[in-house]
């Protein structure tokens, strides 16, 4: 009797892990054959930093190479330097390097951007055989378009520089007339 109950346990055991074999049949393979497929990246993953294009400057950047980027970062991977362009109030980055190899990709440089672009690319399986691998210039891609993008921001301060003096005079105006009416 005692066989019996043993082969008993076994079957329904047997039965047990078969059903969930059954069931996962159904579910798609949690696996992609890389490098062929590519998975799915998160929105919310971290990888090496990237200028975002700016549609309000003409499809460039809008870094004022305020250097709080470089400042707060812990592992002093990012490297800036700017200019002032005649005619800007704000600086422009001349040079804006990252060093991937020592990034720790804590979002800090994202967080401290007081223009917000400064956003994530979508590397994450970035391999090389020397340092120089991970030397990324942020710039690159906007060198030839720049002095279109300063041109435009030339454009942009011109416009809020007339509405500001347009406002100043309409409340001058106003003010003038206040008085007149109180007295």
């Amino acid at each position: 009797m005692g066989v019996f109950r043993e082969i008993a346990k076994g079957a329904y055991s047997l039965l047990q892990s078969m059903s969930v074999t059954f069931r996962h049949l159904k579910t798609p393979p949690a696996t992609v054959e890389y490098p062929a497929e590519r998975a799915p990246i998160s929105a919310l993953q971290r990888n090496a930093i990237r200028l975002i294009e700016k549609e309000e400057v003409g499809g460039s950047h809008n870094c004022i190479a305020c250097l709080q980027c470089e400042k707060i970062c812990p592992s002093n991977c990012i490297s800036i330097t700017g200019y002032r362009p005649e005619g800007l109030a704000m600086k422009r980055p001349e040079k804006f390097d990252l060093n991937y190899a020592l990034c720790s990709e804590c979002g800090l440089c994202l967080d401290v951007c007081p223009t917000q672009t400064l956003g994530y690319t979508k590397i994450y399986d970035k391999a090389g055989y020397s340092r120089a691998d991970f030397f990324f210039d942020l710039l690159a891609d906007y060198r030839e378009s720049e002095e279109e993008a300063v041109e435009t921001l030339r454009e942009i301060n011109r416009k809020k520089k007339a509405e500001r003096e347009a406002k100043r005079k309409a409340d001058a105006e106003a003010k003038a007339r206040k008085e007149a009416k109180a007295e």
